[in-house]
């Protein structure tokens, strides 16, 4: 289950605190260290877990952050890591300010240090479309999602973002 697979990937307790005594951490992985030592001083407190929370096609990585208290408004949180220079982080600031503009969910920006490549984010939690589509909900689940995109369809401004053509799409 997903739950289950959750957990087996959730760091040890300690681990935020110093990711290199988790197995799972390579000794080169010392970016998990720098974005422990990062959320511990953005948040002004080392109580929190840090584990896997998706992975996508690139270099980013992107840990759910759980306080042990409430940290920035949230009780848990989205900690990107995007190393530069292999990824920019603008532009996924720049989607989710235009995304939330057109009254869009999308995670909010609570701190950043583009210079690493570290952003913490709004946890928009863990359930996907798919895992909450069943026959029950299916057609009002589609239609709120062409619903969402032809709400951004229609907030969509010229020039906001490149245009999407071959040579982004071989760089994606």
């Amino acid at each position: 289950t997903r739950a289950a697979s959750e957990a087996a990937c959730r760091l040890p307790e300690a681990a935020h605190r110093n990711p290199m005594q988790n197995p799972r951490v390579t000794a080169t992985d010392a970016r998990a260290q720098l974005l422990s030592d990062w959320i511990a001083s953005t948040l002004r407190t080392p109580a929190f877990a840090m584990a896997p929370a998706s992975a996508d096609a690139s270099f980013r990585r992107y840990f759910r952050i759980t306080p042990d208290a409430a940290a920035l408004g949230e009780a848990t949180l989205i900690a990107m890591d995007a190393p530069p220079p292999q990824e920019d982080c603008r532009p996924f600031i720049q989607v989710a300010g235009l995304l939330r503009d057109a009254g869009l969910n999308a995670p909010r920006i609570l701190a950043q240090d583009l210079a690493r490549g570290f952003l913490l984010v709004t946890d928009l939690g863990s359930t996907t479309y798919l895992s909450a589509l069943n026959q029950h909900n299916a057609r009002q689940l589609f239609s709120d999602a062409t619903d969402t995109l032809v709400r951004w369809q229609r907030a969509t401004r010229a020039g906001a973002l490149p245009p999407y053509a071959e040579p982004l799409l071989r760089r994606e």
